[in-house]
């Protein structure tokens, strides 16, 4: 007749295992016996399980992360074909969220330009800009068209709302520096342009605009 096996109490420690017999922990593999998961998924980490830092994707930059950076690139531009290339990836990023609708608005105002009905161009820009303030390149294409129509007090004060959305456009300090000319407004104009040269000191690379603009406001050197 078998013995029943006995009954081990729960507060009866149990007896310890020989050395022998205790299981070795795994040795975590190095090198290239370190499996990769596909699509570049972060692996854990040994010792405290997070994902390591060499294989965390880099979190892609905003809209205007990408405008800032771009604008300092452009400030230290060496030739006039790097800033072109620039001031072009900088204005496809400027108008990367305008809707469809503000778009054919955009488009609108333009073609009423080239017909010589600058009124109604103001007109669409404002419709533009009922549907997206925010966005600083509608305001500086309102000034344009301002501009075209002869407000040039309405010119200003849209370039002031597009500089205070986006103060590191060089084009908005460029029409600004145009406006207050057509204002005779010299200093204003000098000092304009001169911001635009801060940022894109290409727009400018013999200064010879400059040298008139200071001429405008100061007058001829004696």
């Amino acid at each position: 007749m078998a013995q029943a096996a006995p009954v081990v109490s729960s507060t009866t420690p149990p007896p310890p295992i020989p050395a022998a017999a205790q299981p070795v922990p795994a040795t975590p593999p190095t090198g290239a016996q370190q499996q990769r998961p596909p699509n570049g998924t972060a692996v854990p980490s040994a010792a405290t399980g997070a994902p390591t830092a060499s294989t965390l994707a880099p979190k892609p930059l905003r809209a205007e992360e990408q405008i800032a950076q771009l604008a300092d690139q452009l400030a230290h531009a060496k030739t006039p074909e790097e800033a072109h290339r620039l001031e072009g990836m900088l204005e496809t990023l400027r108008a990367a969220n305008l809707t469809p609708t503000t778009h054919l608005l955009l488009r609108r105002a333009e073609k009423d330009v080239a017909n010589n009905k600058p009124d109604n161009a103001v007109d669409a820009m404002a419709d533009a800009l009922a549907l997206q303030p925010d966005k600083a390149i509608l305001w500086r294409s309102s000034a344009q068209m301002r501009l075209v129509a002869g407000d040039l007090n309405g010119a200003v004060k849209d370039l002031g709302s597009a500089l205070q959305r986006d103060p590191k456009d060089s084009q908005s300090w460029s029409l600004l520096a145009t406006v207050e000319e057509h204002r005779n407004d010299g200093p204003a104009a000098l000092k304009a342009w001169q911001k635009v040269l801060e940022l894109n000191p290409m727009a400018d690379k013999n200064h010879k605009r400059l040298d008139a603009l200071h001429i405008k406001a100061f007058g001829q050197p004696t």
